[in-house]
């Protein structure tokens, strides 16, 4: 499997090469954006569903040189502390909503904090299958089922060839965190950089002549349901398909 499909698979984890040079200092950059954390995929674009992080305009500045799109994530994290542990050999790192590894990748953001998110009745947003949830007390009161489901399906069925409604895992893997492979096995967060997710993720180098957008969204199907076309699995090979409209 090339690098293009693997990290197509584990929600575009992403490789970048850091090129430096000992003999010159490297200079400060600093960097303007909108930045965003939004959760399009779970949530549909109802209004009634605030983001985590609303579009904030943000100035970050690295002492060593490059900004990169972790970086201003970090700025609108909601805390300026890191702490970070390591678990079965892989280092994760914590500031306020964010939770990312170190890959051999890169960094990776598996997982992103959402208050009262939990396997269970109370705390899912969909039933089984992308339907609604009708618990009184869910997360998902009003919101209905999965947004995209008629498409899921169709991908489903005529794309990767298997049975309707089989990618569907119904389980949230940790509580007061939105990770990848809720609900969905091809669930996860996608960089969206200038609108488009043709990057290295939140590796990604950010320009300091331009205001660039850095949104991190959350997608039920491998950033489909937002618009972007991607992999999906077809038996042994990987098939790309377009984005939903």
């Amino acid at each position: 499997m090339n690098m293009k499909v693997r990290k197509s698979v584990i929600a575009f984890l992403m490789a970048t090469t850091m090129v430096g040079s000992t003999a010159v200092p490297a200079m400060a950059d600093t960097v303007t954006a909108k930045v965003s954390i939004k959760t399009t995929g779970l949530t549909g674009k109802n209004s009634a569903s605030p983001d985590i992080v609303p579009e904030k305009v943000v100035t970050v500045t690295n002492s060593n040189g490059s900004v990169t799109a972790l970086d201003v994530l970090k700025a609108v994290s909601g805390s300026d502390t890191e702490t970070k542990e390591t678990l079965n050999g892989k280092t994760y790192h914590y500031q306020g909503v964010l939770s990312w590894y170190d890959s051999q990748y890169g960094n990776y953001i598996p997982a992103v904090k959402m208050e009262n998110h939990a396997n269970s009745d109370l705390g899912k947003v969909f039933a089984d299958d992308g339907t609604a949830n009708k618990t009184a007390n869910s997360l998902a009161n009003g919101r209905g089922k999965y947004f995209k489901l008629s498409n899921l399906n169709t991908t489903e069925t005529e794309s990767m060839k298997v049975t309707k409604n089989s990618t569907w895992n119904n389980t949230v893997h940790k509580t007061d965190w939105l990770s990848e492979k809720d609900y969905n096995n091809y669930s996860g967060w996608m960089t969206i950089i200038d609108g488009n997710t043709d990057n290295l993720g939140v590796d990604t180098v950010l320009s300091d002549t331009k205001e660039h957008t850095v949104c991190l969204d959350f997608s039920m199907m491998m950033g489909l349901d937002l618009g972007f076309s991607s992999y999906v699995q077809q038996g042994d090979q990987w098939i790309q398909v377009p984005g939903w409209k």
